[in-house]
């Protein structure tokens, strides 16, 4: 009887133990869960490439001669809008790369701001304008409002909030695209404190 009382004890013992790792578990997932944001349109879901995915692009950082791995979605919101969202940029040469890149651009807002020229100017989503000559002023990009280097990937720091901005996408004689912001519509607000030169920092203002 005295056996079966000390094995009936570890075995509650270890559904305690292991019932605090789901806990634990369930609770770090949550932390580190997120999803795109949408500003507004909200019945214009995230669909492209595919609904509910993410999609890449690798793209050259001149200044830093880096190879960056672009993740991004997009989606016509409001049927008049050309929205990407950014979601990360993975730097395919290893976090020394990106501190690289940090200091080329000089600073997470100015690469940040770069990757996204980089992501518009490539257009995986075939946006308008396709003709020489040609103009759109409704593009648009949403992220995250503040950012930050977490190992070779250069990432929103919170996810809850949207910044959105408004460009121009021209094409050019060659039919290269000339991308120029025109103006920040939305600045979204951080739920950690910003750090400048220590991690988190503004992208949106």
């Amino acid at each position: 009887m005295r056996t079966i009382k000390i094995f009936l004890k570890a075995v509650a013992g270890m559904a305690a133990i292991l019932l605090m790792w789901n806990v634990l578990g369930i609770q770090q997932n949550v932390v580190w869960a997120y999803g795109p944001c949408l500003p507004d349109c909200f019945n214009d879901p995230w669909n492209i490439p595919a609904l509910d995915s993410v999609g890449t692009i690798e793209c050259e950082l001149e200044e830093c001669n880096a190879t960056v791995r672009i993740y991004w979605r997009a989606r016509v919101a409001c049927g008049k809008y050309y929205d990407y969202y950014l979601e990360k940029a993975e730097f395919l040469g290893g976090a020394a790369s990106l501190q690289h890149c940090l200091q080329a651009y000089g600073g997470v807002k100015e690469l940040v701001e770069a990757i996204t020229v980089c992501l518009l100017k490539i257009n995986p989503a075939n946006f308008p304008p396709h003709s020489p000559g040609d103009c759109n002023f409704n593009w648009r990009v949403v992220k995250g409002p503040c950012w930050g280097p977490f190992g070779d990937e250069l990432r929103p720091c919170d996810f809850s909030q949207c910044c959105l901005a408004l460009y121009r996408v021209c094409r050019d004689q060659n039919g290269n695209r000339d991308i120029t912001k025109l103006e920040i519509i939305q600045q979204g607000v951080c739920d950690v404190v910003p750090a400048p030169g220590m991690g988190c920092e503004l992208v949106c203002h």
